[in-house]
């Protein structure tokens, strides 16, 4: 099992999410493949020579040898996550403000239509009350 890693998640949901985020980005220079496991038991799976330091078998044992996630994987895929939604919430305010100001632009376009045919019907009522004649 050499170069597997295991996650077990409360939420089915957070899983795959997780796979769908995890699967073909680079970690140390490798790609990985995210897929399910299925591996129901943890307990069942763990090398019990691992655990107390006395497996021989290596990266040949068929056993999970569960380590610890490296604190600089956590802080890199924080960042990612922070990274992320900061990007989201910039296109989702982006997003707001093109629909608010197309909203704008179509209001200002009604009332200056309405304000072009108000004041020509005005044009159109004065000179028919002149008798066709402009006033000056």
């Amino acid at each position: 099992m050499i170069g597997h890693v295991y996650a077990k998640f409360s939420e089915e949901e957070e899983a795959a999410d997780a796979l769908n985020v995890m699967n073909n980005r680079y970690y140390d220079g490798r790609r990985m493949e995210v897929e399910f496991s299925p591996v129901t038991d943890f307990r069942e799976a763990r090398c019990r020579d691992f655990d107390e330091d006395s497996c021989r078998r290596g990266g040949f044992c068929n056993f999970m040898h569960i380590k610890p996630v490296p604190m600089c994987l956590i802080r890199d895929m924080e960042e990612d996550a922070e990274d992320e939604r900061r990007r989201d919430e910039m296109e989702r305010r982006r997003k707001e403000e093109r629909r608010s100001r197309s909203k704008r632009d179509r209001k200002d376009r009604h009332r200056s239509s309405r304000r072009d045919r108000r004041s020509r019907s005005r044009s159109r009522s004065r000179s028919k009350s002149s008798g066709g004649r402009d006033e000056a």
